[in-house]
């Protein structure tokens, strides 16, 4: 594929070392420079400061003693010891505690991917002497290149919380949570589990964790297949669970009441492993429950590597980093070989380049491991586990993304031709049925965007987040599972226009203090932790709250989810779903045949 294509180097024999560069090459690399230093001193002249991805130690933690607290040392048999440290604020250190919270930070789960082993799969982490400082949570993966915080290679860590005071002989429960972040972004930052930790009415146990991001996550080419390489960073989260099962015990945590949840990617993920009751995993999950945040195992298309804007953006990639993509041996080698900052700033770019059309490159393929079938396969097949799921998605969940300049019909198609290439023309004209065009100029002066910013929004909030979510609902509910399901409807400091955009949830379940409206937050956050301590977010809720009653589908008071409305609107309580999303069009999307021409 990119060994024929003008401007790469021309000798793809030879060794990566030993390889010449073309002039169209290097003028195309040498454009690409002058543009980013361009962009980069726009942005120091309007922020004030540099703000790259700073680079951070390149290997696994050192052994590194620390004489303090001895209390808050665990020792994990057949790997090591960590101290940890006791934390009295919250993550950005805005708030105080209420009451303080134990903490090991940074914790590796696994070998780390670095030096020859980039682009291989992990293993269980290598056990050592002496005591790890565990006070600080280290390096996020490597992602945007604008992002201020530390990044490396060596990332593959946990961050635990945990009560202070609660004897570690009580085993509490556990909720994991996996950040969001299009697979491209997060690290444990999108979560502040100590606040979280705090705001429980009962004890409780929160773990987050990264895993590979970008291109070093998912390089969804030939070669990967052929070497065995894809969905490494499904894989990184696999290994971790595995290592949460072993080792949650020995931080005061049940492994049988591991509560599996995410947002929005992460989201994604949770599902992922949630429909992977086949294979090697039939009959063995790893958590007993799950919480997905505008999250399913078919919010995405998951095509394979055969996918042709797959193949153009791994061509891309491969080009500015100037390996061949033939053998794959030779491709691997040169990878291995080539600097994290160039890998770093075209798989940031391409993202960038590709975020105005929704068309992200780096995503999770299928076929590929942990998506040997697509979601809508396995709920066809009924080869999901069948155990407590809460779930939710936010109003407006595509007003976050659909771009706020398309004026005409013509501009909707072809938006839609460029996201899903499996529609056919039956599928257009029934799309314009379902999403009527709007002619409206005063509509489109009050909106402050287009008028075709209402119809893709609806649309692609509708095809993302909100059917997958009630498809992933109603399958489990069917299959004889307790669910329950929410529509989230209160904004967090959004403009007007935009509704209730996806994330909108993230600092209310989290139970974090500076959100628009605060009660939310107290309210929510006790839901999510009833049902991570219960399996019923009735259990612990807030005094006062609204009944969360359990979703269904069928007769009889089917339909039910929580409506969690801001304050002025009557905050939570219950609802009719056939009455608060576009039932005609989920069933649409939702249609098997469909599904799986779109690669869901």
């Amino acid at each position: 594929m990119a060994d024929t294509s003008p401007g790469l180097p021309s000798n793809r024999n030879e060794s990566p070392m030993s390889m010449c560069f073309s002039a169209r090459w290097l003028k195309r690399r040498l454009v690409l420079i002058a543009m980013f230093f361009g962009t980069t001193v726009l942005l120091f002249g309007y922020f004030g400061a540099f703000s790259f991805g700073r680079p951070y130690l390149q290997q696994p933690t050192p052994d590194k003693p620390n004489p303090s607290n001895s209390t808050l040392v665990v020792t994990l048999p057949g790997y090591g010891s960590f101290l940890g440290t006791q934390l009295l604020t919250n993550l950005k250190k805005t708030t105080t505690l209420q009451r303080p919270v134990d903490a090991w930070l940074g914790v590796q789960y696994s070998t780390q991917p670095v030096g020859q082993g980039r682009f291989r799969p992990v293993q269980a982490p290598v056990a050592f002497e002496g005591t790890r400082d565990a006070s600080s949570s280290g390096p996020a993966c490597w992602q945007n290149i604008y992002s201020s915080q530390k990044q490396s290679e060596a990332c593959l860590t946990i961050s635990v919380y945990r009560p202070a005071g609660v004897p570690m002989e009580q085993k509490l429960p556990v909720l994991v949570f996996l950040h969001g972040g299009s697979f491209v972004s997060g690290s444990h930052s999108s979560f502040d589990g100590a606040v979280f930790v705090e705001r429980s009415a009962q004890p409780l146990m929160v773990v987050t964790a990264q895993y590979r991001l970008g291109v070093l996550g998912t390089l969804p080419s030939d070669f990967m297949e052929e070497e065995g390489l894809l969905n490494l960073g499904l894989r990184d989260q696999k290994e971790m669970l595995k290592f949460m099962q072993q080792y949650a015990e020995h931080f005061g945590g049940d492994p049988d009441k591991i509560t599996l949840g995410g947002q929005s990617a992460g989201g994604h993920s949770v599902g992922i492993h949630l429909f992977h009751d086949y294979a090697e995993d039939a009959g063995k999950p790893l958590f007993n429950q799950v919480i997905m945040s505008s999250g399913s195992p078919t919010a995405r298309a998951f095509p394979g590597v055969d996918y042709p804007l797959y193949q153009n953006q791994v061509e891309h990639f491969m080009d500015y980093v100037n390996c061949p993509t033939t053998s794959s041996s030779e491709a691997l080698e040169c990878l291995r070989a080539a600097e994290v900052d160039d890998i770093q700033f075209i798989s940031s770019s391409l993202y960038n380049a590709h975020n105005y059309n929704i068309t992200w490159p780096w995503q999770p393929v299928s076929p590929g491991p942990l998506l040997e079938k697509r979601g809508s396969k396995s709920g066809e097949d009924g080869t999901f586990f069948k155990i407590p799921m809460l779930i939710s998605s936010t109003t407006d969940e595509g007003k976050a993304f659909a771009p706020q300049d398309l004026r005409t019909d013509a501009d909707f198609r072809r938006f839609w031709n460029t996201l899903v290439p499996g529609l056919n023309d039956q599928d257009f004209a029934e799309l314009d049925r379902l999403y009527p065009n709007s002619t409206s100029i005063e509509a489109e002066s009050s909106s402050f965007v287009s008028t075709q910013f209402e119809r893709v929004s609806a649309a692609y909030g509708d095809y993302s987040y909100i059917c997958p979510v009630q498809d992933t609902a109603s399958r489990l509910s069917t299959a004889g599972a307790q669910v329950y399901k929410a529509r989230f409807n209160t904004p967090n400091w959004a403009p007007a226009y935009m509704g209730v955009p996806h994330a909108s949830d993230a600092s209310y379940f989290n139970g974090q203090y500076a959100t628009q409206y605060p009660e939310i937050a107290d309210s929510y956050s006790a839901y999510w932790a009833s049902f991570i301590v219960s399996g019923d977010p009735n259990t612990y809720s807030q005094k006062g709250s609204a009944a969360w009653n359990a979703y269904t589908v069928g007769t009889n008071g089917a339909y039910q989810e929580l409506v969690v409305n801001r304050p002025s609107e009557g905050g939570p309580q219950m609802e009719d779903e056939r009455t608060a999303i576009r039932m005609e069009q989920c069933a649409w999307w939702r249609d098997e045949e469909r599904a799986k021409r779109l690669n869901k």
